[in-house]
């Protein structure tokens, strides 16, 4: 296996026609660490790992490993253990669609038993995936990313169809990977299916970086705090930095370093600076998240639903994400096998 491997996204934009998917995205991922890549459906998440993996090109900016496009490293399944689906061919058995891939990657075949043991599905090898359960075609997508024994493990919502063992188990796999000093990225929709196997989290809302650092970053980020928009935000923006106030802006408005919503609105009201929302935002590291990624106000509500504080107006957002669905072939140098993963 080789070693620290760092993965590194700069100024990444991705448009398909007049839709811009992920714009100017930036951030690196560090080996011997699992990092959240997250962010509500349809984030862009999806369209950065293809273009990652070599399976979308990218309109600007660069996706590598180490300085290297996925397209150009010399042995691409020995170096990224990658699993965007898990779609296998019903008519083939887990054991042959891995020993497909190992023989087109030099793989020594006792490497395809050795991985269906790690993930769980050693007594399963022999039968077809058509009769599989999601979380047993999960397992089997992470026995895939296992067969070159890779520095870097990029994974699509693998959580997604465990029950409450298979989340367990997941957890300690990541964390077993990471502790090897391999590059784990791991993406979610959801924060609370990550939040105790992560260290690092990259998220993003409507294809542009919204925030990135360590898990605990966030915790603190997670202390009470005031959330407050305008529809001038230019204006906004000068007078809380006025006042001294630190903050950051979500798709929702500014989020200040303030648990007082009156000292907010009072620097407000001192520049004549209109407001449309003003609230106190609650602790806790869900709805952090969820405020930073635009999925919720301090009241657990949609965004955009609470009533104004003058007059509401459009926040001047970017266009919604529209990232196509994962259609595209297997990662890796494999060959084509008729629908095999």
């Amino acid at each position: 296996m080789a070693s620290g491997i760092p993965i590194e996204v700069s100024g990444l934009t991705k448009r398909f026609g007049p839709v811009t998917a992920v714009e100017q995205l930036s951030f690196a991922v560090q080996p011997g660490r699992v990092t959240g890549f997250l962010g509500p459906n349809g984030a862009g998440k999806t369209t950065t790992l293809r273009v990652l993996l070599g399976l979308e090109r990218p309109t600007e900016g660069t996706a590598t490993f180490g300085g290297t496009r996925y397209g150009a490293l010399e042995h691409p399944l020995q170096t990224v253990g990658a699993a965007l689906e898990a779609d296998f061919h019903p008519g083939r058995t887990a054991r042959n669609h891995l020993a497909v891939y190992a023989t087109a990657s030099g793989i020594p075949k006792p490497r395809v038993d050795a991985v269906l043991e790690q993930v769980g599905l050693a007594e399963f090898g022999g039968r077809r995936v058509g009769g599989f359960s999601l979380g047993m075609r999960q397992r089997l997508a992470l026995a895939y990313t296992l067969l070159g024994d890779p520095a870097v493990f990029v994974l699509d919502e693998p959580i997604n169809g465990l029950d409450p063992e298979g989340i367990k188990w997941i957890r300690v796999f990541l964390r077993n990977l990471a502790a090897e000093g391999r590059t784990v990225l791991v993406s979610s929709h959801l924060l609370s299916e990550v939040q105790q196997s992560v260290d690092d989290v990259v998220i993003i809302a409507k294809g542009r970086l919204v925030k990135t650092g360590t898990l605990s970053s966030l915790e603190l980020d997670a202390a009470p705090r005031t959330i407050v928009d305008s529809p001038d935000r230019e204006a906004l923006r000068a007078v809380l930095a006025t006042a001294g106030l630190d903050f950051t802006e979500g798709r929702n408005g500014f989020i200040v370093d303030e648990p007082d919503p009156g000292r907010v609105g009072h620097a407000a009201f001192s520049g004549n600076v209109e407001l449309s929302s003003l609230h106190r935002l609650k602790s806790g590291l869900e709805e952090s998240f969820l405020t930073l990624v635009g999925e919720q106000d301090d009241a657990g509500t949609p965004p955009d639903s609470a009533p104004p504080v003058h007059s509401a107006t459009p926040e001047g957002a970017p266009p919604p994400d529209s990232t196509p669905p994962d259609s595209a072939p297997p990662v890796g140098n494999t060959p084509d096998e008729g629908g095999a993963r």
